[in-house]
């Protein structure tokens, strides 16, 4: 099964030494390079997540703000670019303290939605699927819980544990957030008249029913911040569903590849048109409940020592949904 390609980048594209340098270093106070500040440089130009640049730096040296394209994407083997071991103790504090992050070396910018993602453990890529989190997006995770025991309480929880709205399936198109609810209706009639026959499986998803169907672990989804709880994503099926049947199959790759091209490219799949470990899915990815970089989000958790934890968002925001 392919990586996720929620997380690919351009293959390859890696910036410049000279940019990596003026743009991660910062020499305080201005001096000569040191003979151990020139070795630290170069191992830092030459191997960037190899080492951990804040634990090893010279006296004299700090790490000035990473720039994003550094830890946004893929690379050629869908291993994520983690921003790797960059934090300080205070930092590591405040992020699991906030916002449930307890490595953060293993966050990165989701290429496609271009929000920070924090994986709970590594991505070996070549295949390999992980549970991944939007960071600051609408989840079932308590306040003081790292995501990583939010994983470990929803798999441990029984299917009686969870209240009536985990069981809840929503499959209205007027579900779905008011600002993608009409691109969703013209696409699905616009399919339908190309010949498509397609079904709306899904469309909003609470918080509490992503969190019941990640604790399955049974593959049908790796994270507990669904685009569907943003009301942003609806589950589409194609003829009887059943990828196994080879006419079905051939139409289902038709669609999503139709889908992709619809309305300027607005609709999202995950994976390629004839490879997804999530066929059905398709979503307009815009303004949702997110962070954009490793510096906003620190921010955020400075911002919010002074009020107590972020708390995690149970469910939509007003007029998100339903409206």
């Amino acid at each position: 099964m392919p990586a996720d390609p929620r997380r690919r980048g351009r293959p390859g594209v890696r910036p410049t030494r000279a940019l990596r340098l003026a743009a991660l270093l910062t020499l305080l106070p201005a001096a000569p390079m040191a003979a151990g500040a020139q070795a630290w440089a170069t191992r830092l130009t030459s191997e960037p997540v190899a080492f951990n640049p804040a634990a090893e730096a010279p006296a004299g040296w700090r790490l000035a703000p990473y720039p994003r394209e550094r830890y946004t994407g893929a690379d050629e083997r869908g291993v994520p670019r983690y921003v790797g071991g960059v934090f300080t103790a205070e930092e590591r504090r405040l992020l699991r303290a906030h916002f449930g992050i307890e490595s953060p070396e293993r966050l990165y910018v989701s290429a496609l939605s271009g929000y920070l993602t924090y994986d709970t453990r590594p991505d070996g890529g070549a295949g390999e699927l992980v549970n991944s989190f939007r960071v600051g997006g609408i989840s079932a995770r308590k306040p003081s819980e790292s995501w990583e025991e939010f994983e470990q309480r929803v798999r441990a929880a029984a299917p009686a544990d969870f209240p009536p709205e985990a069981f809840r399936i929503d499959s209205s198109l007027d579900a779905l957030h008011r600002d993608v609810r009409g691109q969703f209706k013209r696409m699905v009639a616009a399919a339908r008249r190309a010949g498509f026959d397609v079904h709306v499986r899904e469309t909003y998803r609470s918080p509490t029913r992503q969190a019941y169907l990640l604790g399955r672990h049974d593959g049908s989804t790796y994270t507990g911040t669904s685009t569907h709880s943003d009301g942003r994503a609806a589950d589409i099926v194609v003829g009887d569903g059943n990828l196994r049947h080879r006419k079905t199959r051939a139409r289902w790759i038709a669609f999503r590849r139709w889908v992709e091209r619809f309305d300027r490219g607005q609709f999202t799949i995950i994976g390629t048109p004839d490879r997804s470990w999530d066929w059905p899915h398709v979503a307009i990815v815009g303004d949702q409940p997110g962070f954009t970089s490793i510096e906003v989000l620190l921010e955020a958790a400075r911002v919010a020592e002074g009020t107590g934890p972020v708390a995690a968002r149970s469910a939509p925001p007003p007029d998100a949904v339903r409206r």
